[in-house]
């Protein structure tokens, strides 16, 4: 399926929004949120984006009964409102799309490209767990600082929802970022321009007030 697809059947009501137009206006308001940032085709790849990732999440919930695609949608939301990156559409459809290859059958590594270019669909890659391959060791071997701050806002949104874990995956969870997530915000940082390490920093510690 093509980007020109999926925005024509969203258009088309054939993604219908939820009761009373609610899911609608959620998409209306993220993307508004880009508009004077973004150029009309930088918009339009957003905007793909989004419905690849609500489509191919469509059968997913998470452990606290929302739909999947809230994650995702919330990861590049932590990107464009805390860490102000709202005039980056790669490292946004990378938020998107970070789990759309693990989970979906929607979108396959070539499609990507096509639709988003090589470099998004490299971060794609990068942030897939792939069978056989250390998925934390390949992250901390990563120089790509766009890949790292994608994984981190994921890392962080996931901790912000673990309420609904039991107790065990919590503090797997917990553990896991203590050991593998608080050096990647280090390698973070450390590949960041200075004017731009705040957002490692903030990202950081916002990671460990939940730890």
């Amino acid at each position: 399926m093509m980007r020109d697809d999926v925005i024509a059947k969203e258009n088309s009501g054939l993604f219908p929004a939820r009761k009373g137009g609610r899911e609608m206006t959620r998409k209306e308001k993220f993307l508004e949120k880009l508009a004077l940032h973004l150029t009309e085709d930088e918009q339009e790849k957003v905007l793909a984006a989004y419905m690849f990732s609500k489509y191919g999440h469509s059968k997913q919930v998470r452990d606290c009964g929302q739909r999947y695609f809230e994650h995702p949608r919330a990861v590049a939301n932590i990107i464009i409102d805390e860490l102000k990156l709202n005039d980056n559409w790669r490292i946004i459809v990378t938020a998107l799309l970070h789990d759309i290859l693990e989970d979906s059958w929607l979108l396959n590594e070539k499609r990507i490209a096509i639709n988003f270019g090589k470099r998004a669909a490299r971060w794609i890659i990068l942030l897939t767990k792939t069978p056989g391959v250390d998925y934390l060791d390949r992250l901390s071997q990563c120089h790509e600082w766009e890949v790292l701050l994608v994984k981190l806002s994921d890392r962080l949104h996931n901790l912000r929802s673990l309420s609904a874990c039991s107790k065990e995956k919590q503090e797997r969870c917990r553990r896991e970022t203590r050991i593998h997530y608080l050096p990647l915000a280090d390698a973070l940082i450390k590949l960041l321009l200075q004017e731009d390490r705040w957002r490692g920093e903030y990202l950081k510690r916002e990671i460990e007030k939940l730890i």
